[in-house]
């Protein structure tokens, strides 16, 4: 993902989940499922599959630093 598309889903990220505050107060001031489908959508566009695993487990290429 070059740096204007990430800036423009960033954008996108931000007036999905912020612009929609909770009505009642309680555990945060905004939806965390708003901010889940954002995410959601933004890997649905740069990858294809929302639900693919973004992080490896394989100890052997991990930087230990």
């Amino acid at each position: 993902m070059d740096v204007d598309v990430a800036i423009n889903h960033y954008d996108t990220l931000v007036q999905h989940v912020f612009s929609h505050p909770k009505r009642w107060q309680g555990d945060g001031k905004f939806k965390a499922t708003n901010l889940e489908e954002a995410m959601k959508a933004t890997i649905r566009d740069a990858i294809g599959d929302s639900e693919a695993r973004l992080l490896e487990h394989d100890v052997a290429t991990c930087c230990r630093t």
